[in-house]
């Protein structure tokens, strides 16, 4: 018998707060219509390829000093 995999169900009462400030987002794609999901605003479109700009999140990004693997001198 195949056992069909189920995603980890995330309580109700949690928030994205309590994942790391983290949301999935949905809207749809600019140039074909496509419903797509992002996290916090920012979207990628598997069908035609359209990205929207990263400034148009609704979270500020981290700095690349704050990327553990950056380079300091």
């Amino acid at each position: 018998m195949k056992q069909e995999w189920l995603p980890e169900a995330v309580p109700p009462n949690e928030t994205a707060a309590a994942h790391g400030g983290s949301e999935i987002t949905a809207t749809e794609c600019r140039e074909c219509g496509a419903q797509v999901h992002g996290l916090n605003g920012r979207y990628a479109c598997g069908l035609c390829g359209w990205v929207n700009h990263w400034s148009q999140g609704s979270t500020a990004l981290p700095r690349a000093e704050d990327d553990p693997d950056y380079p300091h001198h």
